[in-house]
């Protein structure tokens, strides 16, 4: 299990460390494995949070940045591990602002000073609900890479030797790779998309009707399609499949 400390105050930071460090030789014993790394600045954490599989998130010193920006920054990358927000146990107002049912249902929290006890117990919840969580796909852009559910994707048509990606919302991304690429990365654990031809790819939960070779999707795209694959198109979209 990989977690990741986000807390913007050096001296916490250092404490929580220790006392991960301590659990990790707990779960060590038992043949588990736990990593962390260590972060108190936001744009550091930003650059590759698909690696985690849990965070436990302290922001209280930084302008404009609260934990629950943070928690909402996460999200908007495509990230889908779980969040637990440490807070200040003994400072009531910390909650003057934003209370814990103006967090996801999902989110954990988690009183500082860290007890042990309670430590060792949201580290495993953190793995239990990483262990049920769905991965993201990861789409590569030019300056930026995004991560998206499956059911975010419509369809990709490749140009020339990158590809376009018509999402959810009129969004699009143009990733620097040919669609066969894409669709061998995501095939396995994603079997809602095939490829009508070798330069598109498409997910069946969009497709409209099908007319003659033609699959027509619900955004109003069209794609010449291959035989077999026209077969396989119109039992999945029957539920023969």
């Amino acid at each position: 299990m990989h977690i990741a400390i986000c807390d913007d105050n050096i001296a916490e930071r250092k404490q929580t460390e220790r006392l991960m460090k301590r659990e990790a030789d707990k779960l060590i014993a038992s043949g588990d494995t736990l990593y962390m790394d260590s972060y108190g600045n936001v744009d550091a954490l930003l650059g590759t949070p698909m690696q985690y599989d849990g965070f436990l998130v302290d922001f209280r010193n930084t302008e404009n940045f609260s934990s629950i920006e943070v928690l909402h920054a996460l999200r908007s990358k495509g990230v889908t591990a779980p969040v637990c927000i440490v807070y200040p146990r003994d400072d009531e107002s910390y909650w003057d602002k934003k209370s814990p049912a103006d967090y996801p249902a999902e989110t954990l929290f988690l009183g500082k000073p860290l007890r042990p006890a309670e430590l060792h117990e949201t580290i495993l919840k953190l793995k239990r609900i990483s262990q049920n969580t769905v991965p993201s796909i990861e789409l590569r852009g030019e300056r930026e890479t995004f991560y998206v559910a499956e059911d975010e994707i419509i369809s990709v048509r490749q140009k020339g030797t990158k590809s376009l990606v018509k999402l959810t919302e009129n969004r699009e991304v143009l990733i620097g790779y040919d669609a066969y690429s894409l669709f061998e990365e995501i095939r396995h654990g994603h079997e809602c998309f095939v490829m009508p031809n070798l330069a598109s790819m498409i997910n069946l939960s969009y497709v409209d009707h099908i007319r003659l070779n033609f699959i027509h999707l619900t955004n109003g795209e069209r794609f010449r399609c291959h035989r077999k694959v026209l077969n396989y198109v119109r039992a999945y979209t029957k539920g023969e499949l």
